[in-house]
């Protein structure tokens, strides 16, 4: 499934809006289509912040296809740490 997704990113003081169009999986779209957009979008802003130096930045707004707003639900997603296998 083909999904615009647009962000409204506050860069240390400055506001900037993206948007662009990605593909999810339909087998995840299906099983819940806000959640599989949402990580998606986590993944874009990670990008964005990597191209900004990783400066202060508040994720103000995030949708998907201009109707579906999912600021929250990317908000509240973290990223999985592998487990430490050390032995000891």
């Amino acid at each position: 499934m083909k999904v615009v997704i647009q962000t409204t990113l506050n860069i240390e003081g400055n506001r900037g809006f993206r948007n662009g169009e990605f593909f999810i999986p339909d087998k995840e779209f299906k099983k819940d289509s806000n959640f599989a957009v949402a990580v998606v979008a986590y993944e874009w802003i990670q990008q964005q912040m990597n191209e900004t130096g990783h400066r202060d930045t508040v994720i103000e707004k995030v949708t998907w296809n201009e109707n579906n707003d999912i600021t929250e639900i990317v908000k509240e997603i973290q990223p999985v740490l592998p487990e430490d296998n050390l032995p000891f």
